[in-house]
């Protein structure tokens, strides 16, 4: 359907034109201090509590601790709506009762995506803030009462959420559903585990699930066990999240993955001790840094780009519904010493 010049214009309106503010702590940390931020690319010129900030805020890398001042009164970093906030391997602080939101009557919202490692403190969120924390983050609400307040959080595994005086029964009954894991609802005992932090607070962190279908067995290494695969992170492809992992090999052997929309059973192909597991067009992760040794723990891991998926004729994107296979493939020794190779088992992903 073609939209109007009319309906392509009242668009343009509603939608912000997107660009940055970009923290460079160059006189403080104190996160509404002006001279703290790199202002050129942007229209903004003033930062204070509760002004919105028409442009996306990005915070990377700050080697010192952010804080957002102790005022009179809660008040708060604010950003208009459409933007979004990023917090990239960087530590934000509320000193007092205060918080990040946008302002009143919104539509939109904001997103605030806690990334790398990143830790956010505020005493609360508000107005349509939608806190993203990815597998290596932490948020810590300081505030008791609301302090997830007419906004949302979404966990990926391996993210913490902490609150300091909201304990497991409070958080239950006033969060819960506000909460989601990988965009999906939030289930106590199914992917959500929340406890008490031992004092007035409670811990919230996302229970592991069980990505892929094992199938087609491996074969015994040199060690007396069988290669295993497995997966961790997110089946959707939109979070790009998926993590690979190969146990139970050889010590100091070097492996990679491969990869195929079929499966396949071939036994001992090319003199190896394994069978491969896949069929059709097979890719192969071999690119920099794919080729990895299994060292001590006889295991290793690769978390790829969904959108750089090898096959035999170049890369393609996984695409939501598609079934994909992995095995991996490693160097091993055979019982009279000679050099060969074998096999994990296949592992079989549906992605959503």
């Amino acid at each position: 359907m073609k939209l109007s010049i009319t309906a392509i214009s009242a668009i343009a309106l509603i939608l912000p034109a997107h660009a940055d503010i970009t923290w460079t702590g160059a006189v403080s940390g104190d996160i509404m201090d002006v001279a703290n931020w790199d202002l050129t690319q942007s229209t903004v010129t003033t930062i204070a509590p509760n002004v919105s900030i028409a442009d996306n805020v990005v915070i990377r890398n700050a080697p010192a601790t952010i804080t957002i001042p102790d005022f009179a009164g809660q008040q708060r970093f604010e950003v208009d709506e459409g933007f979004t906030m990023t917090i990239d391997n960087s530590h934000i602080i509320a000193l007092g009762n205060d918080g990040v939101g946008c302002f009143q009557g919104n539509i939109l919202g904001i997103d605030v995506d806690v990334i790398n490692g990143a830790l956010f403190e505020p005493f609360f969120v508000v107005n349509e803030v939608r806190v993203n924390i990815d597998a290596t983050s932490t948020v810590n609400f300081g505030g008791g009462g609301n302090p997830v307040n007419l906004s949302t959080v979404d966990l990926l595994e391996g993210a913490t959420l902490l609150f300091v005086l909201e304990d497991p029964a409070s958080y239950t009954s006033e969060h819960l559903s506000k909460t989601t894991v990988d965009s999906m609802p939030a289930v106590i005992g199914v992917n959500l585990d929340v406890v008490s932090d031992g004092g007035l607070g409670s811990i919230v962190t996302v229970i592991p699930t069980v990505i892929g279908t094992p199938y087609c067995m491996a074969n015994m290494n040199s060690t007396g066990a069988t290669a295993a695969m497995s997966a961790s992170g997110s089946v959707t492809v939109a979070n790009n999240n998926l993590t690979l992992e190969c146990s139970d090999m050889p010590q100091n052997s070097f492996a990679f993955f491969l990869t195929s929309l079929n499966q396949g059973f071939v036994a001992n192909p090319g003199g190896s001790e394994g069978n491969l597991c896949l069929g059709g067009s097979i890719g192969r992760f071999v690119g920099p840094g794919q080729v990895q040794n299994s060292g001590t723990a006889a295991a290793v891991a690769l978390q790829f780009d969904l959108t750089q998926t090898p096959t035999p004729n170049g890369f393609v994107s996984i695409a939501a519904g598609e079934t994909w296979n992995f095995q991996c493939w490693f160097r091993d020794t055979g019982s009279m010493g000679q050099a060969v190779s074998n096999f994990s088992n296949g592992l079989e992903v549906m992605f959503l």
